[in-house]
C-alpha cells in the first residue's frame, strides 16, 4: 500500500515570530497494515496501541504490529465498517492496575457502550483479558447516520472525560440538532461527560455527570499533557468547522460551547440571551460545506498540542486536520492559525501521541500511521538500554548509550505512581557511548518508577521509556560475628549467588560462587586488620546485599 508523496511543512509563521523552515518538517510514513484504524495512543510505555473500527486493538512494539491483537471484541460490535470501536483510553494507573477503557457500538443495538477491560499479566503484557465491566451506556437513535461524538481521555485530575454527539441526523441541508439535544441538560447528547471511576453513574443519574454542553459532533478531543487545557475538534453543520478550547485554570466561565444556538461564531438559532457571556467562543473556525466554494474542508479532526522533546520550536503548537480534504493545520500560541500549505495525510481520521509526546496521524481507509518528524535534527544520543534492578533497600539503575555527540547530560527522574516525576540525580554525559550506573539508596517502599531526561547542549531533550522496580527489604543475609578476628559466618545466601570481598579502595580480594550452602565461612586470617566491603550478587538481579566487615 503506497502513501501519497510526502509533503514538506515549509513556511514562516509571521504573527508568532517563529520560523519553521530549516530543517523542514515532514509527515513521515511510520507503519502500515491496519484495517480502518481510528485511534492511536500509549499506555505509559514505549508501545503504541491502535484501535480498529472492526473491534480489534493492536500493539505496535519496536516499530512492528504484533500478530495477536491486544483485545478482540469484533463479535460484540455493530458494524466493522462504520460502527465499531470509536475510542480507547488507558487508565493513568495502568502500569499498576492494568485497566483500560473502550468505547464501541453494541451489536444489533443503537447503543454506544463504554466498558473497562484489564490486561492479562504484568505491565509488559501484550494481551488483555476478556472480562468486561460496563461503565456507561449511551442510547442513540441511529448509530450509522447520526452524530455520536466518540472520544475518551483522562484529564490531569484522573477523571475520565467522554464526548457525545447531538444525535442529529448529520445530513446536508437539513435542520441541525432538530431535537435541541445539545442544550438540553436532561439528555447526554452533545456533551462532554466527566466520570469518577470510583463512583460510576447509573442510567438514572448519568446526566449529573455532564461537564460541558453545546457540542455537535466532537469526534476527537484531547488534554494538553503540560497544562491540562482541553482542545475539541467539533464537526460543524453546513457552515463552519470549529476548534474549541477551555483552559484548565478557568473556574468561572460556564462550559457551554454554543451549539445549536451558535455554529462557529454565527447565530444558528435565536437563544434570547447574551451570546458573549453565555457561550464560549471557538478558538478557531474555518468555512465548512456551504461557506467554502470548493467544498473541501468539511469535517474537522481534533488533534493534540505538541509537547514532545525532539522539536522545541513546535512546543505549545496545536495540530488538527480535516477528514474530507486531508489538510493539516496548526494553532500556534499568539501566532499563526490555519492550514499549512501543501501538507496533508490521506483519509485523516485521528491524531495520537506516544509516551514521549511525539505526534502521529492515522489514515482510516489506507490503514497507515504517519509521524510528525524533523529528520535532520535528531537528539544526538542513542539510548540502547535502560533497566532498574532491585537490591536490598535500594534500586540499581543502569543504562547504556552508543552515541553521544554534543550531548549534555542525563536527568534521572523518580516517581511513586508513574505519573508525577521528581528529579533524582543529574549525571553528566561522558561524551561517547558509555555504560552508566546509579544506585537509588532511598527508594519508595512499594512502587518505584524511573525515567531519563536526556538533555542536549541546546537544551532540547527527550525522555526514555519508564522502568519499574520494587526494592527488596530485609532479605535475611547476615554475618556473625562482626567484628571478628579472622573467621566470619555468612548466613542466608543461596545457590547461584556469588560472594565477593573488596578492600576499602575497591580492589577485589576474593570471589566465591555458592553452589548449595546456606551458611558460608569466610576466613580472613591472611588479611590485615581493617574494614572490608562484602557483596552478595545474583546473576539475574545484580547486587542483592552489601555489608561491611570489620577485622580487629
Amino acid at each position: 500500500m503506497k502513501l501519497k508523496v510526502l509533503h514538506l511543512l515549509f513556511f514562516q509563521i509571521l504573527l508568532g515570530g517563529i520560523v519553521l523552515a530549516q530543517p523542514a518538517i515532514v509527515i513521515e510514513p511510520y507503519l502500515s497494515g491496519f484495517t480502518r484504524p481510528v485511534k492511536i495512543t500509549h499506555a505509559s510505555d514505549s508501545r503504541l496501541f491502535v484501535a480498529e473500527m472492526g473491534g480489534r486493538i493492536k500493539v505496535v512494539k519496536n516499530g512492528s504490529i504484533l500478530p495477536t491483537p491486544f483485545l478482540d471484541i469484533s463479535s460484540k460490535i455493530n458494524d466493522p465498517d462504520w460502527a465499531g470501536i470509536y475510542s480507547i483510553a488507558f487508565d493513568p494507573n495502568y502500569l499498576s492496575n492494568g485497566y483500560f477503557y473502550v468505547m464501541y457500538v453494541v451489536k444489533s443495538k443503537f447503543e454506544v457502550q463504554i466498558s473497562r477491560f484489564q490486561r492479562a499479566g504484568n505491565a509488559t503484557s501484550d494481551i488483555a483479558g476478556s472480562t468486561e465491566t460496563p461503565i456507561l451506556t449511551i442510547p442513540y437513535t441511529d448509530v450509522l447516520g447520526g452524530h455520536r461524538g466518540g472520544d475518551m481521555a483522562f484529564g490531569k485530575d484522573n477523571q475520565l472525560y467522554i464526548s457525545t454527539g447531538d444525535n442529529g441526523p448529520g445530513s446536508r441541508g437539513v435542520t441541525g440538532d432538530p431535537e435541541n439535544n445539545a442544550q438540553n441538560m436532561s439528555t447526554l447528547f452533545g456533551k462532554i461527560l466527566k466520570i469518577d471511576l470510583n463512583n460510576l453513574p447509573t442510567a438514572s443519574n448519568a446526566t449529573e455527570r455532564i461537564w460541558a454542553l453545546g457540542l455537535r459532533n466532537p469526534w476527537r478531543f484531547s488534554f494538553d499533557r503540560s497544562t491540562g487545557d482541553l482542545w475539541i475538534g467539533d464537526n460543524g453543520h453546513d457552515g463552519w468547522e470549529e476548534v474549541n478550547f477551555f483552559s484548565a485554570s478557568n473556574t468561572t466561565t460556564p462550559r457551554n460551547f454554543g451549539w445549536d444556538y451558535m455554529e462557529g461564531n454565527s447565530v444558528y438559532r435565536n437563544c434570547n440571551c447574551d451570546i458573549a457571556s453565555t457561550f464560549i467562543a471557538p478558538k478557531f473556525t474555518y468555512p465548512g460545506y456551504t461557506n467554502n466554494a470548493n467544498q473541501t474542508n468539511t469535517s474537522v479532526m481534533g488533534g493534540y498540542v505538541y509537547r514532545g522533546a525532539k522539536y522545541p520550536s513546535l512546543k505549545g503548537t496545536y495540530f488538527y486536520g480535516d477528514y474530507q480534504s486531508f489538510n493539516i493545520g496548526v494553532i500556534v500560541p499568539n501566532g499563526y492559525q490555519g492550514f499549512i500549505p501543501n501538507v496533508s495525510y490521506p483519509s485523516l481520521i485521528s491524531f495520537g501521541e506516544d509516551q514521549q509526546g511525539e505526534l502521529y496521524v492515522v489514515s482510516f481507509f489506507d490503514g497507515t500511521l504517519g509521524k510528525l518528524t524533523l529528520p535532520n535534527d535528531p537528539l544526538p544520543v542513542t539510548l540502547e538500554s535502560f533497566t532498574a534492578q532491585p537490591i536490598e533497600n535500594a534500586v540499581q539503575l543502569k543504562w547504556k548509550t552508543t552515541m553521544e555527540t554534543n550531548f549534555s547530560h542525563f536527568e534521572l527522574e523518580h516517581s511513586a505512581d508513574g505519573k508525577k516525576f521528581q528529579p533524582l540525580k543529574s549525571i553528566s554525559a561522558s561524551g561517547k557511548g558509555d555504560n552508566y550506573t546509579y544506585s537509588d539508596d532511598l527508594p519508595f517502599p512499594n512502587s518505584n518508577y524511573y525515567r531519563l531526561k536526556m538533555v542536549d547542549r541546546d537544551n532540547s531533550y527527550q525522555w526514555s521509556r519508564v522502568v519499574y522496580a520494587k526494592p527488596i527489604f530485609n532479605l535475611g543475609i547476615t554475618v556473625f560475628p562482626n567484628p571478628a578476628s579472622d573467621k566470619f559466618m555468612i548466613k542466608g545466601v543461596g545457590p547461584g549467588e556469588t560472594i565477593r570481598l573488596y578492600s576499602m579502595t575497591g580492589r577485589l580480594l576474593l570471589s566465591k560462587k555458592i553452589t548449595s550452602e546456606t551458611k558460608v565461612e569466610l576466613d580472613l586470617n591472611n588479611y590485615p586488620l581493617g574494614v572490608y566491603n562484602l557483596s552478595v550478587e545474583d546473576g539475574s538481579f545484580g547486587v542483592v546485599k552489601r555489608l561491611k566487615l570489620v577485622k580487629d
